[in-house]
């Protein structure tokens, strides 16, 4: 049995990306790089029908040169809106259980789940790393794993990603730092992560959090990552935004919950998108510390013109105004 295994954080795209084994979700719907590989698959002979699986079951195929590796394996999941922290680490946990019988297998490769459909990225990351090497360094996975792939497409995601990868892997014993990058963990009688490796995906729905309700605009994910994301981050607290056009759960319910629970709502009015009113009328409604942002007063509708908005001119500013008006949230 192989006794260390070295991750790391790669930019790529995980349906062409050079492994022994993919893994893929299948939360209930086809999304993203799950509903890309099906899709090839299927072309290549596989029928959509094995891959469609209830959560809870797996399934390893061939990938017939439709994939760069040459095997793919499907974890069927709960429904996305309830993929949260939790599901993600147990995610990997049980990833490397159902490969653990193959042989063969010396380098998989998956994805980070979470960030695309609102969760907080660096404690997803966190939490799918968490669970992978919490599972490794209790003997789980295939004996031959040498190598395991963090794969994420978009470039700028992963530096942001690469930071909290590289906080919770270089604090965690048994851990140690490789000089062309990544780490490598070795197997340990005792298990002992770094807190914030540890607490991902365990505790994470008990972590203060900041509900960010925004329109999922292509010209606001700066306004988001580096204006809101940043200041909410250096505030010690989680940052989560919920895209309703991605969920086919009970979105208003999930929406509902992180509101009741979040320390803060921070809400983009730009674009007068009417979901964001919504959710700044229900916080509103339960009585939650609300921040309201605006790139331009003119784009303010009904009475919310009367209370105060941090009018913001660039990110830069965002960053500094939000900043100093989270210091005061109790």
């Amino acid at each position: 049995m192989a006794q260390f295994l070295d991750v790391a954080l790669k930019v790529g795209d995980l349906t062409e990306f050079t492994a022994d084994a993919v893994l893929f979700k299948y939360a209930q719907s086809l999304y993203g790089a799950t509903g890309q590989a099906a899709r090839r698959l299927e072309l290549a002979g596989v029928p959509l029908a094995q891959l469609t699986l209830a959560p809870g079951a797996s399934r390893l195929v061939e990938t017939r040169g439709s994939l760069t590796a040459p095997l793919a394996l499907f974890l069927g999941t709960v429904r996305l809106g309830e993929f949260g922290y939790h599901e993600i680490r147990q995610f990997a946990v049980r990833a490397l259980a159902a490969l653990e019988h193959h042989s063969g297998l010396a380098h998989v490769a998956g994805t980070v789940h979470g960030p695309n459909y609102g969760l907080d990225e660096d404690e997803a990351v966190l939490a799918f790393v968490g669970g992978l090497v919490e599972a490794f360094q209790r003997g789980a996975g295939p004996q031959s794993l040498t190598r395991f792939t963090v794969v994420e497409r978009d470039a700028r995601r992963a530096q942001r990603l690469a930071k909290a990868f590289t906080r919770g892997l270089s604090a965690t014993p048994g851990v140690e730092p490789l000089p062309e990058g990544g780490f490598r963990v070795r197997r340990m009688s005792a298990v002992t992560q770094a807190p914030s490796l540890a607490t991902a995906g365990t505790v994470s729905m008990a972590k203060p959090h900041a509900f960010v309700a925004m329109p999922f605009a292509a010209e606001l994910e700066d306004t988001y990552h580096y204006g809101i994301q940043g200041p909410v981050k250096a505030a010690g607290m989680l940052c989560e935004r919920v895209d309703q056009e991605l969920f086919d759960g009970p979105i208003i319910q999930r929406i509902r919950e992180r509101i009741e629970t979040a320390k803060v709502v921070i809400a983009d009015l730009s674009l007068a998108n009417p979901n964001v009113y919504l959710e700044v009328g229900y916080a509103w409604g339960r009585g939650r510390p609300t921040l309201l942002l605006v790139r331009d007063v003119n784009e303010l509708r009904f009475d919310v013109a009367s209370y105060r908005c941090i009018v913001y001119r660039n990110i830069r500013e965002l960053e500094t105004l939000l900043s100093k008006e989270l210091q005061r949230v109790d």
